[in-house]
């Protein structure tokens, strides 16, 4: 919400603030305030002295969205400059305030209003006008909707172009995007030509922490990489568990690479580095574990305890096993032999810190 109250804001002049207020202030203003401010605005834009995109901007966040996008829609209609501006930034303020920016949008009485204001911004060069359609579209068409298919090339000509452009928030969520449809198992299977690889996604990424750099977005672009190697590193555990399966040499080489990675980017992710810092950590340890699990069926006295525990850990990989010691149990017996044999364990693998970090951390709970 932060990102559309900026972009409404729009005063510079101190004493235009003071006479007609900004979104913070209509938003903690008293009655009286909002009268007052109000009349002011509809006086200036009585004399000419703003556009009317001020009043409508001003009866939607203040709780008249009827009257102000009527006020909005008669601005287009009159070829008021930069109308299409008003409306479309307005609409999108206020269907992310009321919670309906999503794939039931495209019912909204507004919403092909909204798309032809949108569209008429691109035409006329205004500022991140390409994200700001391209992110409407990827809202409001999911790829179980019949449209998608035909809105799927103008979301992804719209993101690139933005990108060229280096707008603010362009290449993150076209890099989002990319990570949450367009990769997707689900998207995959509809066999389309528009199907990405998630690795597509990474120069996008990438670019967004330059293009995000002293911006409010700047630790979102960092989270957002974050999460984008979290989702490889969990790959490389389900690739683990089919090679616990098959009985495959299993190595950490690539989770190693991954977890290099991510250390140089988790300082910078803001309120969000615990909870990220906690899965990248989950999953090195947790791929540890199946190696030590794959280690541990050679010794006859564990080979029951790696097997159940490797089963606990996806049933969706091993859906016809029974298993017979609970997961924790497992663990502890696993951990102990670790700790005790660690010499000779660290000769056939070399483990990952975040490993060893994890055993502290379950030994020291205990």
């Amino acid at each position: 919400m932060s990102f559309f109250k900026k972009i409404l804001g729009g005063i510079n002049n101190n004493n235009a603030k003071n006479l007609y207020g900004t979104v913070e202030d209509w938003e903690a203003a008293s009655p009286s305030e909002l009268k007052k401010y109000k009349e002011n605005i509809a006086q200036a834009v009585e004399a000419k002295h703003i556009t009317p995109g001020m009043l409508g901007r001003f009866l939607v966040v203040t709780g008249d969205a009827e009257e102000g996008e009527r006020v909005l829609n008669n601005a287009i209609q009159d070829g008021v400059e930069n109308a299409e501006k008003d409306y479309s930034e307005t609409l999108s303020y206020y269907y992310v305030s009321k919670g309906k920016y999503n794939t039931a949008l495209k019912h909204d009485k507004w919403f092909e209003k909204w798309i032809d204001a949108s569209e008429k911004c691109v035409e006329q060069g205004q500022n991140l006008a390409e994200t700001s359609l391209a992110d409407i579209y990827s809202s409001c068409y999911g790829i179980n909707d019949p449209e998608f298919d035909n809105k799927v090339g103008r979301i992804v000509e719209l993101f690139e172009v933005a990108v060229s452009k280096h707008q603010s928030l362009g290449a993150l969520n076209y890099a989002r995007f990319i990570k949450k449809t367009l990769s997707s198992d689900e998207y995959r299977q509809k066999n389309t030509p528009n199907y990405k690889p998630l690795e597509e996604a990474k120069p996008y990424f990438l670019q967004a922490i330059k293009d995000e750099k002293g911006t409010q977005f700047e630790s979102s672009a960092y989270e957002a990489i974050l999460w984008y190697y979290v989702d490889f590193m969990q790959r490389e555990v389900y690739d683990a568990l089919d090679g616990y399966a098959s009985e495959r040499k299993l190595t950490n080489k690539n989770m190693n690479k991954l977890y290099e990675e991510v250390v140089t980017y988790v300082k910078h992710c803001g309120d969000k580095k615990v909870i990220i810092q906690k899965s990248v950590t989950s999953c090195v340890a947790q791929l540890e574990l199946i190696i030590l699990a794959s280690e541990l069926k050679a010794v006859p006295s564990l080979h029951e305890v790696a097997d159940n525990y490797v089963w606990q850990v996806s049933k969706k990989h091993f859906q016809n096993a029974t298993a017979s010691i609970p997961k924790e149990e497992c663990l502890a017996e696993m951990i102990a032999y670790f700790v005790e044999h660690k010499e000779e364990l660290v000769k056939e693998h070399e483990f990952n810190q975040a490993f060893y970090d994890f055993i502290e951390k379950r030994i020291a709970k205990v």
